[in-house]
């Protein structure tokens, strides 16, 4: 006997142990922006981002949005085919696209956006290109070359560097299904009739069991669909005849799995793939999701049901894919199907709820001394004890009236209660009955509650006896007076409750015990009642006041629970969670939790768990994290609802229709993966240029500050969706909260440097400490470029100077100008008043003396000069009068001054000139000297030369003006300075025609002999 009983324990540890995995399932589908239900292959990049081939385009999912890639005929730009049949990402992050319409795809993010894409296909009359179109599958050998399977060319193999084709094999059937490469590089390739087929990847040497070359042979997998290598290095394999196959690595001998040997349903298996619990999980065409629980040599079967939410989309699967957060990914002709293999929460159900039409409403929990667990439902009451693996139904009747027990409570001295849809009830547990309690039928309040139930039981002292106080929901409250054994209701007329204890709201949820020894209460509409007995028995009311913020946020209060000081957690239907401080009596309101809260229960480490919006929320005081965690649903009945039940181990207790889930605080992790957030493209006027992204720093002409950046979180758990916000510094001042949108747009920066910043929360209000940013620069026109700033700078600074210089030169001129005049004056007119002066007084003396004659001669002298000095005197003044710069007023004045002259000695005179000198202008030195040197070559000649004619020439040549005075007179000899009769009065002789051409940077040549007439040649520089 005590042999079978350890057998009959040993067999249900067993069974306990190989229980199938409870999953819940999230269905991922059109309707979500999947391209096509019709889902063929799935894979995870190393950037987190999932790809999913199907039969209308390849999808990049994040968790969140769909990028979709289909194909453009006629265009080069992007995949080669829209039916996306197998994927595979290279050491390199190259991402490999087989296609069964349009051959191989080489994806590669990096590079600029046309060239992203490179396409493969067949090209009728290239031998170069790829020899077909359909690719059924696709995996890369040892040495990094590409093994395709294909429908009509058997098994390709393309190398990457060459970006050539070769056909290993060219005998057999000419489809191929299935690839799969094993530790001795060999690749297994199941084919389309033919059987298994083994390629060495080294000597491309054939393997393959000639028996199947007979394609009507009664054989095994004939046909193979789908090739897995385990992480024990077996092989496994499904085919049409609908039987699993695994070759064992250690004894090189093949197993067989079908419904005649094994747990395993009949069926073709299109994919598989190992979880880290050694469970194989496949992909079947018709009968669903298998799973091979290795260990355990145990099958499971997960098929789509519609009477329940959770199940898989569709029983034809056709992928499967775990990703590397322990999510299960199953591709099916109906979208996707995911769950996380590591879920937290497993629905409980009550026994028969899932085939069940009515739904059972769960109200409270108990559980007692001995482990049983007692459930209080619309129909009854559930039990289970400790090590029972299922639960047992007790309905629960009074006069042949079924009855909902709603709320549970132990006495302290060990009664036990049953608050219910009638009244309460004392139950008896020897006679495992229950029983109204004294005289409850004399109160018209307690005894068969009118439309309502009691939700809520608690101990007390009123009038110094003992009490129960229950509240029948929209009664206001009554009491069981334990002493007196009556019930004390509102429709007591001696006690007037309602009146004497302040009650203004007939609605209550729960009462309360505080530390002090004072009840709370719960209402819907008065808010948050508190009831102090030591003081009066009247309750007082905490409310809500519009104008002040540290009142109650809404008055319809759901739930509360007191923490380590004494404060309370309240919960409202409306307000979300508030922190009532009980002394200061001022509440706060928790701004990152839900509006509609209901049960609230704290656990040993202080945190706060809610029930809101079908889920399970939890809130850290201390770090400030709110987070949701997301339960299975299985039947869809709108998730978990009501009060959290608190064991006295701390274990919570929630519950939806049909089902409740039992947590251990502790054990519940708050996912610690953060989501990195991902830079997917870089657009300037809606053009994309995604490979700047990859560049230590965008550089952008100061006409293309108009851009947008994308970005990404790639981020798979919990339910909530992923939070952006950004900021580009030197725009933006703070972070900018973009909710779920993935862009930041930013239409005019201006010109200079700048950081964009991007990270993401999952909606729990904590941001990720991982930032993602990158740097662009946009440069200025080069009108705005410090170095043009400096250039215009030096410019106007050399402008400045040069100005200044002209004026300083200007002032100087001046000053050279009024020196030269009144050098002038003072060495022709000083010295020509002088002689006057000399000869005024030899006048003098000649007079006195008598001397008729040599007075006369002195007075012609004196008259001589004076006449000089009026000529030199109005030679200054036309000199400096700017009126006479032209070439045009200085011929006239020279002709002016020597035709007369020489018309007076019968001289003929001839002044010949070019037009083109009349444009000259000469400043004032240079027309005076140039004047001057005339003058003094027209007197000299006139006086001493004795000619008959005298000729002057103007011209310009070699940028030169040049003067030639030409008499035909005596001559003199040029190196004998000339004095005396040579000599006129103001001093301008030889000498001074020679200093002043100097003057004017020119060169004055004299030709003269002795009896051959005499040349002045003036040449002056323009």
């Amino acid at each position: 006997m005590k042999h079978f009983f350890f057998i009959l324990c040993l067999l249900y540890a067993i069974l306990t142990a190989a229980q199938q995995p409870n999953l819940y399932f999230k269905k991922i589908n059109t309707g979500n922006g999947l391209s096509h239900n019709k889902v063929n292959c799935i894979l995870q990049d190393k950037r987190g981002f999932t790809w999913v081939g199907t039969d209308d385009g390849l999808n990049r999912y994040d968790g969140n949005n769909f990028l979709i890639f289909r194909n453009t005929p006629g265009s080069a730009a992007g995949i080669s085919g829209n039916i996306i049949t197998a994927l595979w990402e290279d050491e390199k992050d190259i991402l490999w696209i087989a296609t069964s319409d349009g051959g191989l795809t080489r994806y590669d993010y990096r590079l600029p956006a046309a060239q992203q894409f490179k396409q493969y296909k067949n090209k009728p009359g290239d031998k170069t290109s790829i020899p077909v179109n359909i690719i059924n599958a696709l995996v890369q050998d040892e040495n990094g070359f590409l093994w395709l399977a294909t429908s009509g060319k058997r098994v390709i193999r393309f190398n990457k560097q060459t970006e050539k084709f070769d056909e290993p094999v060219t005998i057999g059937t000419a489809t191929a299904l299935a690839l799969c490469l094993d530790n001795n590089k060999n690749i297994w390739v199941g084919r389309q009739g033919g059987g298994l087929l083994k390629v060495h990847t080294q000597s491309l040497q054939l393997n393959f069991d000639k028996q199947y070359s007979n394609l009507y042979a009664k054989l095994p997998h004939v046909v193979v669909t789908s090739l897995f290598m385990d992480s024990d290095k077996n092989m496994w394999y499904g085919s049409w005849d609908k039987v699993l196959y695994k070759y064992n690595a250690s004894n090189g001998q093949e197993e067989v799995f079908q419904e005649s040997s094994s747990s395993f349903l009949n069926d073709e298996i299109d994919g598989m793939i190992e979880d880290g619990q050694q469970r194989l999980w496949m992909a079947g065409r018709y009968k669903g999701l298998q799973v091979y629980d290795r260990k355990q040599n145990q099958f499971y079967n997960y098929s789509f049901n519609p009477a329940r939410e959770g199940t898989i989309a569709d029983n034809k699967v056709n992928c499967v894919f775990i990703d590397g957060n322990n999510n299960l990914w199953v591709g099916t002709d109906k979208g996707i199907s995911m769950s996380n293999l590591s879920q937290q929460f497993t629905q409980q159900f009550l026994p028969g709820a899932i085939s069940s039409s009515n739904s059972v409403k769960i109200y409270d929990f108990f559980v007692d001394k001995n482990k049983t667990t007692w459930i209080a439902a619309s129909n009854g009451i559930y039990t289970k004890r400790n090590t029972d693996a299922v639960l047992q139904h007790m309905p629960v009747s009074y006069k042949g009236e079924k009855i909902a027990v709603t709320k549970f409570y132990k006495d302290d001295d060990g009664t036990m209660y049953f608050g219910t849809n009638y009244s309460l009830f004392r139950y008896n547990t020897v006679a495992r009955a229950i029983e109204l309690l004294p005289n409850t039928e004399q109160d018209k309040v307690m005894n068969h509650i009118i439309e309502s139930r009691v939700v809520s039981i608690i101990r007390d002292t009123i009038n110094n006896n003992p009490v129960l106080v229950v509240s029948p929901y929209g009664h206001f409250l009554a009491y069981y007076d334990l002493a007196e054994k009556k019930w004390i209701s509102r429709l007591d007329s001696s006690r007037k409750i309602v009146s004497s204890f302040n009650l203004t709201d007939n609605l209550i949820r729960k009462f309360h015990r505080s530390n002090d020894g004072g009840i709370w209460l719960a209402t819907v509409k008065e808010g948050l009642g508190y009831w102090n007995k030591r003081i009066a028995p009247a309750v007082q009311y905490f409310k809500n006041n519009p104008s002040d913020i540290s009142s109650l946020a809404n008055n319809n209060v759901y739930d509360m629970a007191t923490d380590s000081k004494g404060n309370l957690w309240v919960t409202t239907n409306g307000g979300g969670l508030q922190y009532f401080n009980t002394k200061e009596k001022k509440f706060t309101h928790i701004t990152s939790s839900a509006n509609l809260i209901e049960g609230v229960q704290t656990d040993a480490n202080g945190n706060v768990w809610m029930i809101a919006e079908g889920n399970l929320h939890r809130y850290n005081p201390a770090t400030g994290i709110y987070t949701s965690f997301e339960l299975p649903d299985i039947e869809k009945s709108g998730g978990v609802k009501g009060y959290i039940y608190k064991d006295d181990e701390g274990q919570l207790y929630v519950s939806g229709d049909n089902y409740f889930i039992a947590v251990q605080p502790e054990t519940i992790k708050e996912n610690v993966e953060q989501p990195v957030v991902i830079l997917t493209d870089f657009k300037v006027f809606n053009k994309s240029f995604s490979h700047l992204l990859f560049e230590k720093k965008i550089a952008l002409k100061y006409n293309q500050n108009f851009f947008t950046i994308e970005f990404a979180a790639p981020f798979y758990s919990g339910s909530e969706r992923i939070h952006f916000s950004y900021m580009l510094e030197g725009v933006d001042k703070e972070w900018v909260d973009a909710g779920a949108r993935n862009f930041a747009s930013y239409p005019n920066t201006g010109n200079g440097s700048f950081v964009f910043k991007v990270r993401a929360s999952v909606g729990n209000g904590k941001w990720t400490e991982k930032i993602s940013a990158i740097r662009i620069e946009v440069v200025p026109p080069f009108w705005k470029t410090w170095w043009f700033y400096t250039l215009c700078a030096l410019l106007v600074a050399t402008t400045a100077y040069l100005i200044y210089r002209y004026r300083v030169n200007e002032l100087l001129k001046r000053q050279a100008m009024r020196n030269k005049i009144a050098q002038d004056l003072h060495d022709n007119v000083g010295s020509t008043l002088s002689s006057i002066s000399v000869y005024s007084q030899v006048a003098q003396i000649q007079s006195k003396n008598g001397n008729v004659n040599e007075l006369n001669e002195v007075l012609d002298k004196i008259g001589n000069t004076s006449n000089d000095m009026i000529s030199e005197m109005n030679d200054i003044v036309w000199a400096i009068n700017p009126r006479n710069d032209s070439m045009e007023k200085i011929i006239q004045r020279m002709e002016s001054f020597a035709r007369p002259l020489a018309a007076a000695r019968n001289i003929q005179f001839d002044l010949q000139y070019d037009k083109s000198v009349h444009t000259l202008q000469l400043d004032m030195d240079g027309r005076k000297n140039f004047y001057l040197i005339f003058k003094e070559a027209i007197n000299n000649a006139i006086k001493y030369s004795g000619t008959s004619a005298l000729v002057v020439e103007l011209q310009i040549a070699n940028n030169k003006l040049v003067l030639e005075v030409k008499d035909y007179g005596v001559g003199f000899n040029p190196g004998n300075e000339m004095k005396g009769n040579r000599a006129t009065l103001s001093g301008n002789g030889l000498h001074n025609m020679y200093k002043r051409a100097n003057e004017m940077r020119g060169e004055l040549q004299i030709d003269s002999q002795p009896g051959k007439g005499t040349t002045i040649l003036l040449q002056m520089p323009l």
